[in-house]
């Protein structure tokens, strides 16, 4: 049995695809394929995004190109509990955890096929160690970031994540997602503090110039400027982990710097609003034991 799972998106979104269908391969006892073709097109008003899963151990193959797979018509959600179609396709609910993902058994003969981001730990917890040891650069890091890495591991060190960029200037990301503002760090650094009285920052953006002309607490931060590599998201998400702490953004970049870190104290803190719906509740996004702000 193959489980493929389509990959679209930045490195952050990659994961919860690729961990999602681990974790269903794991269960069923299945091959794990993965669909790349997402990043042979061009989409509007989307950001441009590049396949990074490559630059980490963990275990796939990719799936030979055939006939695109459509989100399933109702008709064909009912039958394929009832008939051996194949592939047996899945789509998820944006922000929503589907139990049915853990629970389904489909007929030996059938393959199955994942189509969305998957964004809850529900669907992979239980793989948590597996998917640490796996998230890991193939290669080692630059000298650019091995110098970071020291500097964290020599610290107690609180990871600060602001994302701008496509949310400030994409029309579709800003309307979505948006940026979270400047009082959202004031407030999380503040709490940062209040855990431990000599931490050090180190901030990940992809606008450091808003971040270094506007965040308190500048004698006590460190800027992680990023490198021109294509590899530079791998690399930086390693960082990230290595951080005993975590203040996050609305980014599934630094939440999974987050949710993969082993500190021994840990402590992360995270947008009460993953997004611009104020109605929305989080709870299969956000971990319990997050600090939501």
């Amino acid at each position: 049995m193959n489980i493929t799972t389509q990959i679209q998106g930045g490195l952050g979104n990659q994961l919860f695809q690729y961990a999602t269908g681990k974790a269903l391969s794991n269960r069923l006892k299945g091959s794990l394929l993965l669909d790349i073709d997402w990043f042979n097109h061009g989409w509007d008003d989307v950001t441009p995004r590049h396949f990074l899963l490559q630059e980490l151990r963990l275990n796939y193959q990719i799936a030979q190109q055939g006939p695109a797979i459509k989100s399933p018509k109702r008709w064909r959600r009912i039958a394929q509990k009832f008939l051996p179609l194949s592939p047996y396709v899945l789509r998820d609910r944006p922000f929503r955890f589907n139990q049915t993902l853990n629970t389904f058994k489909p007929y030996a003969s059938q393959d199955v096929y994942l189509m969305g981001y998957w964004q809850s730990f529900n669907y992979f917890e239980s793989i948590r160690q597996d998917l640490i040891d796996e998230i890991k650069p193939i290669t080692p890091l630059s000298t650019h970031y091995q110098n970071y890495l020291e500097k964290i591991e020599g610290s107690r060190s609180a990871m600060i994540h602001i994302r701008r960029g496509d949310y400030v200037h994409l029309p579709n990301a800003a309307k979505v997602h948006g940026f979270l503002g400047l009082e959202y760090y004031q407030k999380g650094m503040d709490l940062l503090l209040a855990a431990d009285s000599n931490p050090q920052f180190f901030v990940f953006s992809d606008d450091l110039d808003w971040a270094k002309a506007n965040l308190p607490h500048q004698d006590r931060i460190c800027f992680i400027e990023s490198s021109n590599e294509n590899s530079s998201p791998v690399q930086e998400l390693f960082l990230m982990n290595r951080c005993q702490k975590h203040l996050i953004a609305n980014s599934s970049l630094s939440w999974w710097g987050a949710w993969l870190s082993n500190s021994p104290a840990p402590m992360v803190i995270a947008p009460k609003h993953w997004t611009n719906d104020r109605e929305k509740y989080w709870h299969d996004l956000l971990p319990p034991q997050w600090q939501r702000i």
